[in-house]
């Protein structure tokens, strides 16, 4: 029987085993490091992979081995979602401007109690394994999306968010996140599946000092940053001249800015001239961006998350992605939350990815969609992202539009759809048939 074709759709956890071989085939496997592979297969043992190849070169002869064959599928490694908030899955948002998106956001989230919190990370990770995702990028205030996905068997980096543009502000600010964070996850270090992380939001509502005071506390227990940056013109006016959209977000939400004199940069020139750009890994959004943002970027070693879809939910214009490229900046993308976009397929953002760039392959953007995403991730070493001898067994299975064949461009037409996904080698999402 094929084991992936179980009735009804949902997660679903399969118990490990550290001795038992599974090979899983496909019409094409697609590794994401090196050519696709035409009738290939992965041969995992536990929570690895032991070969990738053609299906008759890895077959073990003579020893027992669950074969799971998808037929006419694609099957590639699992995608990474390298910027979401989980915890807002459950909310969504009717679109308008990004200001009075941010008050109307911020006055609901603040009255969430914690199992809030909770449900909707349930709702976020749920939706993470139907679309492929077998790691993310998560933004969180709260730290409630953590429990829900180790007890899905995802990977990823949750980032503790922090704001304030008082700079006299910005230590307590972190040491108090740091507290919460031991308070609420005891024992938690650097290493393993899920990872902690530290993100200044924004250059307009976390202060230079913030930013510091971050990038050194992060720095010194390995812990990644990222930060939302050049997402808008209201942000890159705020930078300018401390007035627009987002002073009078300042004002609605009672948020305190004494101290914060506008520098009358562009948000990545702020950053940069700031000496805090360097020590920023993940650099998000990033639309309002050019040549000399993206030299800065490059050399400062950041890589960009691209939302494409957030992007038009605000009507914003987009980042030049080919443009980005062509400047070395490395990319991958993310989905943002659910209040500002309409999935968390990473599948369907990057088909708005490839609409903006067409002139990328589709070998490119399936790179931008796992092996890139890991990477600035900080996973690579697992072999996350890609799929390698003795890299972690994270899959994701995806069949083409109905009528059209197993090719890996065809990923990313509307229609195609995720049939499984596999963490660490465990079935943890399956569509029934």
């Amino acid at each position: 029987m094929d084991a992936a074709s179980g009735q009804g759709n949902g997660t679903r956890s399969e118990p490990p085993s550290s001795q038992f071989q599974k090979i899983w085939r496909a019409n094409l496997v697609c590794p994401a490091e090196g050519p696709p592979i035409r009738g290939g297969a992965v041969l995992t043992r536990g929570a690895r992979v032991e070969a990738v190849g053609p299906a008759e070169e890895i077959y073990p002869a003579g020893r027992p081995v669950s074969d799971i064959d998808f037929g006419a599928a694609v099957l590639i490694p699992g995608l990474v979602n390298a910027h979401t908030h989980i915890e807002l899955s459950g909310l969504e948002i009717d679109p308008s401007t990004m200001g009075e998106w941010i008050v109307r956001l911020v006055r609901e989230v603040r009255e969430w109690p914690p199992h809030l919190f909770l449900s909707s990370s349930r709702l976020g990770v749920s939706a993470s394994l139907e679309a492929g995702v077998t790691c993310v990028g998560d933004i969180s205030a709260s730290g409630q999306s953590r429990r829900i996905l180790s007890d899905m068997g995802m990977r990823g980096v949750i980032f503790r968010e922090v704001l304030g543009l008082v700079p006299g502000d910005a230590d307590s600010i972190v040491a108090d996140s740091i507290f919460e964070k031991r308070a609420t996850q005891p024992g938690e270090g650097g290493g393993g599946a899920l990872r902690t992380g530290m993100s200044p939001h924004a250059p307009y509502t976390a202060s230079l000092a913030l930013y510091r005071a971050v990038i050194g506390a992060a720095g010194a227990k390995g812990w990644p940053t990222a930060t939302h940056l050049a997402e808008s013109p209201e942000e890159s006016r705020f930078l300018d001249d401390g007035d627009g959209p987002f002073a009078e977000v300042h004002k609605a939400l009672d948020s305190p800015a004494e101290g914060f004199e506008p520098p009358g940069l562009s948000p990545v020139r702020y950053l940069s001239e700031g000496e805090v750009l360097g020590g920023i890994d993940l650099a998000v959004h990033c639309n309002q961006t050019g040549e000399e943002e993206w030299a800065l970027l490059s050399r400062a070693g950041a890589a960009v998350c691209l939302c494409p879809r957030s992007a038009a939910f605000f009507g914003h214009p987009f980042a030049d992605a080919a443009g980005m490229r062509r400047a070395g900046v490395r990319l991958c993308i993310g989905t943002d939350s659910r209040a500002s976009s309409p999935s968390l397929s990473v599948l369907e953002e990057a088909a708005a990815l490839w609409e903006a760039d067409p002139e990328l392959t589709a070998e490119a953007l399936l790179e931008i969609c796992t092996a890139n995403g890991a990477k600035a991730l900080g996973f690579a070493g697992e072999g996350a992202g890609v799929i390698t001898p003795g890299g972690t067994a994270d899959l994701a299975v995806v069949e083409p539009p109905p009528g059209e064949p197993a090719e890996l461009d065809r990923i990313f037409r509307p229609g195609a759809s995720v049939r499984t996904t596999i963490s660490g080698g465990i079935i943890r999402y399956e569509r029934g048939g």
